[in-house]
């Protein structure tokens, strides 16, 4: 089955759209405490195909990397092993967006297709902030990088717009493989007309880690294993 690659940022529904694919009897993956990008960017650096080091998987969701201590008893999987036997100390010190992979995720698995998960900005940015209780301050440049809330936020939507923009001119002329979502306005019909194919069920879409958290658990996380390991 060709893969299926959530490429918007996190905030954007990523674990919703993990369960209801994975309700659907698809083989889905979600974060996995930043290991998804650990690995890509891993194989990235080594030359190898970007899913070397995740693969088994049919649905790959939230493929963002913060910070090491977010990754609990996974930094001693492979994927963390490998970034770290090849990634220079300094480097580590940015977040990792592997979604911004796109364009060799597309060109290595042929037939893949992929979600822009979306939302209203301004409430994009308002549920960043209320992420893991006392804030989200990560953004391209690192943890804390800016003086103000205000350059962040402005910093954010810069990164979120530009990222977007490179998405849509790539997939301009390939519609059948980009599917643009957005999470407060699209109805679950919207899905699964997009992936006719697989007769995907709409009542199997709900919303989880809604709106304005004030706390995450990390525990609530699915721990899943990696083949290979």
């Amino acid at each position: 089955m060709p893969k299926i690659f959530q490429i918007g940022f996190n905030r954007c529904g990523t674990k919703s759209l993990f369960h209801f694919f994975r309700e659907n009897g698809l083989k889905s993956i979600h974060w996995a405490f930043g290991s998804l990008a650990a690995g890509i960017e891993a194989a990235y650096i080594e030359g190898k195909p970007l899913l070397t080091y995740i693969e088994g998987f049919d649905v790959y969701c939230d493929m963002e990397f913060m910070r090491e201590d977010h990754a609990g008893e996974w930094i001693t999987k492979r994927p963390f092993e490998r970034l770290f036997a090849n990634c220079p100390d300094e480097k580590l010190e940015k977040p990792i967006y592997a979604f911004e992979r796109f364009k060799e995720l597309d060109q290595q698995y042929p037939g893949s297709r992929f979600i822009l998960n979306k939302r209203d900005p301004d409430h994009w940015v308002r549920s960043r902030k209320n992420f893991l209780n006392s804030g989200y301050y990560f953004c391209k440049h690192g943890d804390g990088f800016h003086h103000n809330q205000q350059e962040l936020d402005d910093c954010w939507l810069d990164h979120l717009h530009s990222h977007h923009e490179s998405v849509r001119e790539y997939f301009s002329n390939r519609p059948e493989s980009l599917l643009e979502f957005d999470i407060e306005n699209d109805s679950p019909i919207k899905l699964t007309q997009f992936f006719a194919d697989l007769k995907l069920e709409p009542d199997h879409w709900s919303h989880h880690n809604q709106g304005d958290l004030s706390k995450v658990d990390f525990s609530e996380t699915e721990w899943l294993p990696f083949s290979g390991n």
